[in-house]
């Protein structure tokens, strides 16, 4: 049993001052702020780290998607007036192939194809009695008129919209679009119809109401707040074809939370034995969290509990919104600028994710969102701002031409208009391609250093 670190108000003794301590810089993994989780799930992702190799951000990001959908549609964050966010995230793991994502993500995922699997078990012996009872003489049923079993699931991997949301019509909690490569997702959007799945995954996103009616009214489903997660993993080398298409313009993107590991080298074998059983605590987290009672309306659809911010979590929220709207509004690039802006929404879904966190870990209660948690928020949202950047940069890297790339590369460190103008008439590009060029990469290829002057990244 692992012990209690907290302490009798619920106050995490590695945060100070309401500050999370960064643990992570010692591990192999790169910097996520691992001090922003609770303490248990810290524990668990340093013995994952030492004796497995996991590295810390792939485990600690896709936590943090299972911790939402353990959450689902029980809890919403309650900024303002009927302003409510729930802990959907979409994230996918980026990395080069053997860059060990895969093992990580099943790792945190496992609690739920568990649960899946025991529920899938007792689906089929419902399913072979519902078949006896309806090839029986009525007069020897033991029900008059079965009912028909539903399979209820947490994780999807391949489904149609339509069958995604007759699924999730099974379990209105909440569901999880689990890829181990996200490719698979993005590239079957429109091969089942002609329609727009970046719309219909947009709305998804902003947990609006879905229909699902196009074989007839019979088999229509109407979900009002629907609950659908996203995480998977993906190679740095076909980023660019994520930002195909209408993918780029509509904002679909900008929802997508990147986490990358700065080591991605294979790592020898540790011999080292977990000093407790990893899988378990994990699985006890997460049992805590979908184990909530919780309540339903007459047409069985959940009735959440919203969780209001302290006064002093909301004005250290609003505080850093300024901040990030400053940011937004300073960033030159086009791409950046629209996904700093989706920040505000990932934030308040944090703040619930890390509240609820501390909840299962027994670090915290869940009456409302207290300064602590909205902390750890915004060393999330650092973090995953650093990590959009740099899938902005990947991305764009993977579109340069030729030319581009020559110029870039004949440029100095540090250069003025005038000097990287004349560089690149020297490489047949004009002025004006040449200056539209270093607008649109700035904050990715170039930093604007001062007035006239910028610096390569």
């Amino acid at each position: 049993m692992e012990k209690n670190t907290s302490n009798s108000k619920g106050i995490d003794p590695m945060l100070i001052l309401g500050k999370a301590v960064d643990m992570s810089v010692s591990m192999r993994g790169g910097d996520f702020p691992l001090g922003a989780m609770p303490m248990k799930i810290q524990r668990i992702v340093r013995e994952a780290n030492d004796c497995y190799g996991y590295p810390v951000d792939y485990l600690a990001g896709a936590m943090l998607v299972a911790l939402g959908l353990g959450v689902g549609n029980t809890h919403f964050a309650r900024l303002k007036g009927k302003w409510d966010e729930s802990a959907i995230l979409f994230m996918a793991l980026v990395g080069r192939p053997g860059a060990c994502k895969s093992h990580p993500l099943n790792f945190a995922i496992r609690p739920f194809s568990d649960i899946d699997g025991v529920n899938n078990s007792v689906f089929q012996k419902e399913l072979a009695e519902y078949n006896r009872q309806c090839e029986l003489p009525m007069k020897e049923r033991t029900v008059a008129h079965p009912i028909l079993p539903v399979n209820k699931r947490f994780l999807i991997s391949d489904a149609t919209p339509e069958a995604m949301m007759l699924i999730h019509s099974h379990n209105l909690r909440g569901i999880c679009m689990w890829n181990d490569e996200l490719a698979g997702w993005f590239k079957n959007f429109n091969r089942y119809n002609k329609g727009s799945d970046e719309e219909y995954w947009l709305k998804l996103y902003n947990a609006n109401p879905i229909f699902s009616d196009r074989k007839g009214a019979k088999d229509s489903v109407y979900i009002g707040r629907p609950f659908v997660s996203v995480v998977g993993t993906i190679q740095n080398g076909i980023l660019n074809e994520l930002a195909q298409g209408s993918r780029s313009s509509n904002g679909f993107i900008d929802r997508l939370l990147f986490v990358i590991a700065n080591n991605q080298d294979k790592q020898a074998w540790s011999d080292k034995e977990p000093s407790f059983d990893i899988e378990a605590s994990w699985a006890e987290i997460i049992g805590r969290l979908v184990d909530m009672p919780y309540k339903t309306d007459e047409d069985g659809k959940v009735i959440p509990t919203i969780l209001g911010f302290s006064p002093e979590a909301k004005t250290r929220l609003y505080q850093w919104q300024r901040e990030n709207t400053e940011d937004c509004n300073r960033e030159e690039n086009d791409a950046l600028k629209g996904v700093f802006s989706k920040f505000d929404f990932h934030a308040i879904r944090f703040c619930l994710i890390i509240q609820m966190a501390r909840w299962a870990c027994g670090e915290a209660d869940k009456t409302e969102i207290d300064l602590i948690s909205v902390e750890n928020a915004i060393s999330l949202v650092d973090y995953f701002k650093a990590t959009a950047t740099r899938v902005q940069g990947i991305i764009q890297d993977l579109s340069l031409s030729e030319l581009q790339r020559a110029v870039i590369a004949a440029l100095p460190e540090e250069f003025t208009t005038e000097q990287g103008v004349e560089i690149a008439i020297a490489n047949s590009m004009a002025e004006r391609t040449f200056k539209d060029f270093v607008k649109r990469f700035t904050g990715i290829h170039f930093q604007k250093v001062r007035h006239g002057v910028y610096a390569k990244l």
